[in-house]
């Protein structure tokens, strides 16, 4: 979308110089001429597809002042499907009304004596602005007619132009795509647009510090607010400012909520879908390049920073799921690559984010969480480029968190933006964790309680792709001990001493290296199902190896998974035995007493 600001200050720049090639006109008969000069450039410089109209236009040569009301620029259709024809017509059409521009003090001698039309101030009021793109191939292979610089364009009128401050007030800005077969449109409103010491001369248009002539353009939105596609989100926006003069973008305040609470969320969707609750206080996008951006819809920018941030997903197992499918080349760095919006962002820092996964268990009744606080890190090379990718085809992030608000958790990622299968690395560490913290993840998701243990240190080193992870984990811990938690018939949960028991005599190491110093590695050789998501794939694999760690192999754990049964079993009848040998000890009981009666 070209820059919808840069048009209107052209049209109205247009507009100031045929004022003042008015004024050469002045007498009885100047505001017909006048008028006559405006629909005559209008049409002329827009190849007809443009018309003018304003209710009045006032200006005053004592004090310099000048007033548009209620001007229209109108597009003609029937010209545009006759451009469109004959290959010629842009890619954007625009309708664009404003209540009222005010110029003041254009100091009118030094356009009779210097040829210079210097403005104190133009104020435009209301402006509502239509934009509707439709992209037509033929203009990226298409020069412009006429590549003059705007000084050579004005020179013969003016030898200077300048404009102090100009400022855009309560905008409305409707865009709409017609490029697929769904058109849709984008509402922008209460937009403010201040620009700074306007100049066009002969030396202002060789000036790389000045932004299309302007020495700063600063946008400003605030209160902005969507819904989503699937009306189950608002996205809202407390405010955007961007400013040209150090080329940096700043959105405060973002955050996409559910429209429903938790409980509400999932009997509107029906489904165990996740349930999302973002929220960034600050997301600062530094150092873009305009041109790429304005010019060519590429978003190319040497730092993003996001500010403090907290991301909540929630899921519900009560639900049926969706039926799954094979989730190929759906990768974060795979979608990446596949974005039709061309993106190059050199560092992208994470400041502090608190990060919770939730779910409901319909075995246990409760809710398990997973949690990573004070998430911070870096990501680098960030971009679909294929250009910059040959140079450097690896995007990596450099990762720290508070597992579970316990364990120092460290990761590195290596995607290989280029490898077809999607192939990637990850490696790090979690050290100094007590083993309890597991507890509010491990009781309602897995019903096994932690009763000790400490985690010294876990390394993991793993080389993956969509179909396969191989790798190793070494974890080193010690006193590690469990306690199976079984549901009752009643509905209740208690602790299953003999299964308990037998988990930690045969089942576990208590701890890494064992009692005779014998270290077990863990190994990963996991095949991925193809339905399973990216993190889900991440969290298997890894798991593997702890199992391994921890002495459960898959022979040793189902061999010992079908005795713990069978002994949990013998437990229920030795139960039922004493609980009829109680039974019929408290009717004897109650039987002596009736006769002592």
């Amino acid at each position: 979308m070209k820059p919808v600001w840069k048009w209107v200050i052209g049209i109205l720049l247009t507009l100031i110089l045929v004022v003042i090639a008015g004024l050469w006109y002045l007498g009885n008969h100047w505001r017909p001429i006048l008028n006559e000069k405006i629909h005559e450039i209008v049409l002329s410089s827009s190849d007809s597809l443009y018309q003018v109209s304003y209710d009045d236009l006032d200006f005053n040569m004592v004090t310099g002042n000048a007033y548009l009301y209620n001007f229209k620029l109108t597009p003609d259709t029937n010209v545009y499907n006759e451009l469109k024809a004959q290959r010629k017509a842009p890619d954007n059409i625009y309708d664009i009304s404003v209540a009222r521009l005010a110029i003041r003090d254009f100091h009118p001698k030094r356009i009779y004596t210097e040829r210079k039309l210097n403005i104190d101030e133009i104020m435009i009021e209301n402006p509502d602005i239509k934009v509707v793109n439709q992209t037509q191939a033929y203009n990226d292979k298409v020069q412009p007619k006429d590549q003059r610089t705007l000084y050579q364009k004005i020179s013969k009128i003016l030898n200077e132009l300048t404009v102090e401050h100009i400022a855009f007030e309560n905008v409305n800005i409707a865009y709409t795509n017609r490029n697929e077969k769904k058109e849709k449109t984008t509402r922008l409103k209460n937009v403010n647009i201040d620009i700074t010491d306007l100049r066009v001369d002969s030396t202002s248009q060789e000036d790389s510090l000045r932004f299309y002539n302007a020495r700063s353009v600063d946008f400003k939105m605030n209160d902005y607010r969507i819904a989503t596609g699937d009306s189950l989100y608002y996205i809202d926006l407390k405010g955007i400012q961007f400013t040209s003069t150090n080329r940096t973008m700043v959105l405060s305040g973002l955050q996409m909520m559910p429209r429903y609470s938790k409980v509400d969320f999932h009997k509107k969707t029906k489904i165990a879908k996740e349930r999302f609750e973002l929220r960034f206080d600050t997301i600062s996008i530094k150092h873009i390049d305009l041109f790429k951006f304005l010019k060519q819809q590429r978003l190319y920018a040497g730092e993003v920073v996001l500010g403090k941030s907290k991301v909540e997903i929630y899921q519900n197992t009560a639900y049926p799921k969706k039926k799954a499918k094979e989730k190929i080349g759906k990768f974060p760095h795979q979608e990446l690559r596949k974005l039709a919006f061309p993106i190059k962002i050199d560092t992208l820092t994470l400041k502090e984010a608190l990060v919770t996964y939730q779910e409901y268990n319909l075995k246990s009744g409760q809710i398990g969480t997973v949690s990573f606080h004070n998430t911070h890190g870096t990501f680098y090379n960030i971009t679909n480029d294929s250009l910059a990718l040959i140079h450097n085809p690896y995007m990596t992030a450099d990762i720290h968190s508070k597992f579970m608000n316990n364990g120092k958790l460290h990761i590195n990622f290596g995607f290989n933006m280029l490898d077809k299968l999607g192939a990637f690395t990850y490696k790090g560490s979690l050290t100094a964790m007590n083993a309890k913290a597991l507890n509010p993840l491990t009781k309602p998701l897995a019903m096994v309680e932690v009763s000790s243990g400490y985690f010294d240190r876990l390394h993991f080193n793993v080389k993956a792709n969509e179909y396969k992870a191989v790798g190793r984990v070494d974890f080193f811990y010690r006193n590690l001990a469990v306690q199976i938690i079984t549901k009752e018939s009643d509905g209740s949960k208690s602790k299953n001493g003999m299964v308990s028991i037998l988990t930690n005599k045969f089942l576990i190491n208590d701890s890494n290296p064992d009692a005779n110093e014998k270290f077990h590695p863990g190994p990963i050789n996991y095949r991925r199902p193809l339905t399973a998501s990216f993190f889900n794939f991440l969290w298997k694999s890894l798991f593997e190896g702890v199992k391994a760690s921890v002495g459960i192999d898959k022979k040793r754990e189902a061999k010992l998974t079908a005795t713990a049964e069978e002994a949990d079993k013998a437990v229920g009848k030795l139960k039922k035995f004493f609980k009829g040998i109680f039974h019929k000890k408290e009717k004897k009981e109650q039987q002596d007493s009736l006769k002592r009666q």
